[in-house]
């Protein structure tokens, strides 16, 4: 009986020491906070993306020497734009929510194409906007930075950052 007892408890150590090598060699994630915190670090860049695009408009005039009244007018039509346009780009994002979710129909990818041409047309407003409160020589200094952007970026071409 003494040695029932000796084998059982023996045997039930060997049971709990086995259970735990077990459960030690799972793989354990390094950071457990790291996998809930993914979505929020997805939605704060995307919130910086936004920012920087947002002031991406204003960056190339900030090596132009504004002065403060042309600083306080392009400030003016950057928030007037931004404010005439939130509507399209709530429609187009809840156009592109949609596409996450599954396809969209031809009027879906129709609108969102017809949403995409409003804003470019907005952006490229904004930007003769811009330019017709700069004096010459800024003009002339913000056409020798967009020479120097492209031919340090020759990807961006297509494009026609201010």
């Amino acid at each position: 009986m003494f040695l029932g007892k000796k084998l059982s408890i023996i045997g039930l150590a060997l049971a709990l020491g086995a259970g735990s090598v077990v459960l030690a060699q799972q793989v354990q994630p390094a950071n457990p906070a790291a996998g809930p915190q993914q979505p929020q670090r997805r939605a704060f860049a995307r919130r910086m993306m936004r920012r920087r695009a947002r002031m991406g408009m204003l960056r190339g005039l900030r090596q132009l020497n504004l002065t403060d009244q042309q600083k306080q007018q392009a400030r003016s039509i950057v928030q007037t734009n931004f404010q005439s346009t939130q509507a399209q780009r709530q429609e187009l994002r809840k156009l592109m929510e949609q596409r996450r979710a599954g396809p969209l129909d031809a009027n879906g990818i129709a609108r969102a194409k017809e949403l995409r041409g409003q804003m470019r047309e907005s952006r490229k407003a904004v930007r003769a906007q811009l330019a017709a409160l700069l004096t010459p020589d800024q003009k002339a200094k913000l056409e020798e930075l967009r020479k120097a952007r492209r031919a340090n970026h020759p990807r961006m071409r297509r494009g026609q950052a201010l």
